[in-house]
């Protein structure tokens, strides 16, 4: 599955592959690349996912990539990884602002569209 969104010169976009009854997300805009990447499991009889986190150095994709992890995790009931690299160069604070914006979004197209055929619950 593929989701995009775009305002102005900006562009998000993220592909959704199946790994049995889990995710694998791959969310990327500009020069793409990987700049971190989460896992997160639903945590049962728990409110919050356990999840885990590793950025490269000099990268500032990692809250977001946790944020979709763990949001898919919960929403899905499903084991999820993100692999998040955006890159604009001279991006605005604004600009920011709407990758955030657009990526939150994207994760919310991305769960209504796989509510109503979920990988996880096969």
């Amino acid at each position: 599955m593929r989701f995009t969104a775009q305002q102005g010169r900006l562009s998000i976009h993220l592909r959704v592959f199946r790994q049995g009854r889990d995710l694998q997300v791959l969310c990327g805009g500009g020069a793409t690349h990987i700049g971190a990447v989460a896992l997160a499991a639903p945590a049962h009889g728990q409110v919050e996912a356990q999840s885990h986190l590793a950025g490269l150095p000099g990268h500032k994709e990692d809250a977001l990539a946790l944020r979709m992890a763990e949001r898919m995790a919960h929403a899905l009931s499903c084991a999820v990884c993100v692999n998040a690299g955006i890159h604009y160069d001279n991006i605005t604070r604004e600009e920011i602002r709407q990758v955030e914006q657009m990526v939150h979004d994207l994760t919310e197209r991305c769960i209504s569209a796989l509510q109503k055929d979920s990988p996880c619950s096969r």
